[in-house]
């Protein structure tokens, strides 16, 4: 397949790279044992970022002089931004690569190209991640989207997002400081199964008073269950003679310490930067605002980053074309919160109408119908007006 870049230079590195031959790999992405990864605990924290990160909007931008930014609706950017590829919805690519990002530490999004023209966006799997190293010292990847399909491409055309990037000079770092709260999380979900279980099967202790044979011991038991232990007993009454000492277990199931099980989980909220209040959703705006604050504004301010440095060239970005990562904050906080931002706003001539409308979940007017119009509180405009005509008149 044929690739293509708007930029002279990366196309100038691609065919450059087809004639030089490639050098032993030098980054093979290391992948950490995701078994670990897979206990219930981490799942739910890793999904509960996930959803609320693709709550977010891809969008593209042109930004006026005067900083306004007017939103792209046409350009193959824009079109792509809002359905990645074939397979995935915006909500299905933002939510893949979360997922990604917080299990794996790295983020690999291949854009493809045709005709000069971007086409789609590809998660990779991390697991066929190569990078080469050519004599020429340009990084080359390699990459399977399909179990039969090897693509070759310039590094530089690779969306690379990295959490955890501490040592490596290319990838963020494994999830190895995770492992011993897995196998603890692990630990503690076994320990639950293999006591019930024992607790279930063992009801008590047949004790033969006089030394029998072991197949008459085996007869007396399976005897004594039947007799005594099954459904038929309705009465539930034991009866023995005196060849036997019956001594009844009592059948509890055993429950990790609350305390303990809670600790461990908050070692977990720890890693990831969450609470549990946001991960079984039932948080607060406060509670929502922390992890808005510390994990998923983050993201967005990366998204935004990598996705207009790849998707645009120097000169696109110069006359003001970025990619967008937008997610209001107010519009999945409760309705108190959002009527409290209105009425506290109000009176600054901070929102245009449309804004207003957008934040209670209505469509917008549109600059025709006033949607553009500042809002702004009647007896605050008077007085602003009042003053603006005194200082005419002064002039």
């Amino acid at each position: 397949m044929a690739l293509f870049r708007r930029s002279q230079k990366q196309k100038r590195d691609r065919e450059k790279s087809k004639s030089i031959p490639v050098s032993i790999p030098l980054w093979t992405f290391r992948n950490y044992d995701g078994q670990q990864l897979l206990q219930d605990a981490i799942v739910a924290r890793v999904d509960a970022l996930a959803r609320n990160i693709a709550k977010m909007e891809l969008k593209s931008v042109r930004r006026q002089k005067d900083q306004i930014a007017v939103t792209d609706l046409t350009s193959d950017v824009a079109r792509v931004l809002k359905h990645p590829n074939p397979h995935m919805t915006q909500y299905d690519f933002l939510y893949k690569i979360a997922a990604m990002y917080y299990t794996t530490n790295n983020v690999f999004i291949w854009p493809q190209y045709e005709d000069g023209k971007l086409v789609a966006l590809w998660p990779i799997n991390y697991q066929t991640f190569n990078v080469y190293r050519t004599d020429e010292g340009i990084l080359i990847a390699q990459f399977y989207l399909s179990p039969f399909k090897l693509y070759t491409v310039p590094y530089s055309d690779v969306i690379h997002l990295r959490n955890h990037f501490f040592h490596d000079e290319l990838y963020g770092d494994d999830n190895a400081p995770l492992n011993p709260v897995g196998e603890l999380l692990n630990a503690q979900s076994q320990g639950i199964v293999k006591a019930i279980q024992s607790s279930a099967f063992i009801r008590g202790l047949l004790k033969a008073v006089q030394v029998l044979k072991d197949e008459d011991l085996k007869k007396a038991q399976e005897k004594f269950i039947a007799d005594n232990l099954s459904a038929r007993n309705n009465g539930g009454v034991i009866a023995i003679d005196g060849k036997f000492d019956y001594k009844d277990l009592e059948s509890k199931p055993y429950v990790i310490d609350a305390e303990t099980r809670k600790e461990t989980e908050n070692m977990v909220d720890s890693y990831f930067g969450t609470n549990e209040d946001f991960v079984q959703n039932r948080f607060k705006s406060e509670g929502y605002e922390a992890v808005y604050e510390g994990k998923l504004e983050p993201f967005a301010i990366m998204c935004t980053q990598a996705f207009t440095v790849k998707l645009f060239t120097e000169r696109e970005q110069g006359l003001g074309n970025e990619v967008e990562a937008n997610m209001s904050k107010l519009k999945y906080q409760p309705m108190t919160v959002v009527t409290k931002v209105i009425d506290t706003t109000k009176e600054l001539g901070l929102f245009t109408r449309d804004e207003y409308r957008e934040m209670l979940g209505y469509q917008p007017l549109g600059p025709e119908r006033g949607g553009d119009e500042i809002m702004i509180a009647t007896n605050n405009y008077e007085s602003m007006s009042a003053a603006t005509e005194g200082d005419e008149s002064n002039e």
